[in-house]
């Protein structure tokens, strides 16, 4: 009889080690694995336009209504130049990309500037980019000087007192 019973304990302990395995191991089959996910790992948007590959594209600027510049990098692997026009309903600009290269919009020779996005820094802002007869509607994000890293960009100057809000105020004093 203890045969058996042993026996019954392995047959029920290696079920149970199945199912466990099973539901460990099963979530792999049916949900697409994390690391195939494209993303832009900055803080602007990673797309193709045509034969243009635009990457990390991004607006800065003081406010809905203050000038923004253009931030991000436009790659051009192909043997024509190539020109992005990038439209949002407060103006738009036009960027000269020569054949087999790289246009950094970050140096200062290669700055575009718009009137202004229409919305406050951290929204996005719907924008169409064109180049040739391709185009692509997508929401840009706006941001400001509050990383660091963005505030030489900031057009007309990045202003401290914006980073106010964000100091904590002292405790009230305990009695």
């Amino acid at each position: 009889m203890t045969a058996q019973k042993n026996r019954g304990r392995r047959v029920v302990a290696a079920a149970a080690l199945a199912m466990l395995t099973l539901g460990v191991t099963s979530c792999g089959a049916i949900n697409e694995q994390a690391t195939t996910f494209q993303y832009a790992a900055s803080d602007g948007i990673v797309l193709n336009v045509g034969d243009l590959d635009v990457r990390n594209l991004m607006l800065i600027t003081k406010s809905a209504t203050d000038e923004a510049r253009v931030l991000g990098s436009l790659v051009n692997n192909t043997d024509a130049a190539q020109t992005l026009e990038l439209k949002l309903p407060t103006g738009s600009v036009t960027i000269a990309v020569p054949a087999k290269s790289a246009v950094q919009l970050e140096k200062k020779e290669n700055e575009k500037l718009l009137p202004s996005t229409g919305v406050a820094p951290g929204a996005h802002v719907k924008a169409t980019l064109i180049v040739g007869s391709n185009s692509d509607e997508v929401g840009i994000p706006v941001i400001d000087g509050t990383l660091e890293e963005y505030r030489q960009y900031v057009p007309g100057g990045f202003d401290p007192s914006v980073l106010n809000h964000l100091t904590p105020s002292p405790k009230p004093a305990e009695h």
